[in-house]
């Protein structure tokens, strides 16, 4: 078989359905633990140059039906990592913009370092996807961490964190999954992307909640091997999910464009720099887009 073949088989094999039966009906029941053991990390807010808006956060509004006019565009400096953040919030949002700031705050910075811009936009129920390391959250999504650390662990699994990259479709991968009985929850089954997403959820709680996920499922053994490989990929690659420590590396920002009937003189202000500061890695961008499975999700 031509490893052309091989490669397309493994990436048809991660987009298939999966069978095996969940452990859990949902992981709410892990929310509480990450609020009461990843601490929001202190940042300062400042403003966006009037009349613009990061190009990616002005494709994921226009493409969600929304108006780039509506949105409020804030530079987070976290105190984890010397390169801002830049934010994108819908005024019509589920939540106070804090929510957005604070929760996003509690992923840890070795994880959320993988994420270029999230997006929050209103909706009458909550889901999230995941755009090329560009996050879109809509409605209750906002405050809600779990959907933080599963959309940010598509980042780390589909931009190559990983040694074994993509994860999700790596043999490494398949062969460890073939020797589990179930997956963690009804989501997992959408596909081996969702699922790699779900365990890391399961190996952030296991590594950063006392007790961890292995001591609230007694039958948490079932995905043993999965959440292994999570675990030992993630350490591998420098302790990604657990709190603590600093940003060592970044996605580039997307370049700031005009806000289409913005109502201020744009021409004669000073376009914003969003420069990555010197001495912070550079991630190398991929095409990806997870909206298809995350879609409704949560």
């Amino acid at each position: 078989m031509h490893l052309s073949t091989i490669a397309l088989f493994v990436v048809s094999v991660a987009s298939q359905r999966l069978t095996k039966p969940p452990l859990q009906p949902n992981l709410d029941n892990l929310k509480q633990g990450f609020l009461n053991n990843l601490g929001v990390v202190q940042s300062t807010r400042s403003g966006f140059q009037a009349g613009y808006i990061p190009a990616n956060c002005k494709k994921i509004v226009q493409r969600e039906g929304f108006n780039p006019a509506d949105i409020q565009t804030v530079t987070i400096k976290y105190n984890d990592c010397s390169a801002p953040w830049i934010l994108c919030y819908h005024k019509n949002s589920n939540g106070p913009i804090d929510d957005l700031i604070n929760t996003f705050a509690r992923v840890p910075v070795r994880t959320r370092q993988f994420v270029r811009h999230v997006v929050t936009l209103p909706a009458t129920s909550g889901h999230a996807y995941n755009d090329g390391g560009d996050i879109a959250m809509f409605g209750d999504t906002i405050n809600n961490i779990n959907v933080y650390i599963h959309e940010s662990a598509h980042s780390l699994d589909l931009l190559g964190a990983y040694k074994d990259k993509p994860l999700s479709s790596s043999q490494k991968w398949l062969s460890e999954y073939a020797q589990d009985s179930a997956v963690p929850d009804p989501y997992s089954q959408t596909n081996q992307v969702e699922n790699v997403a779900q365990n890391t959820v399961v190996t952030t709680y296991e590594r950063n909640v006392p007790g961890g996920f292995f001591g609230l499922n007694k039958d948490a053994n079932k995905i043993f091997h999965q959440y292994a490989t999570v675990d030992t990929e993630q350490r591998e690659a420098g302790t990604l999910l657990v709190k603590g420590g600093s940003c060592t590396l970044r996605l580039a920002n997307s370049d700031p464009v005009t806000i289409s009937g913005a109502t201020v003189k744009i021409a004669t202000a000073a376009k914003p720099d969003v420069a990555l500061p010197a001495g912070i890695i550079v991630v190398e961008g991929k095409d990806f887009n997870t909206k298809d499975s995350c879609k409704d999700a949560f």
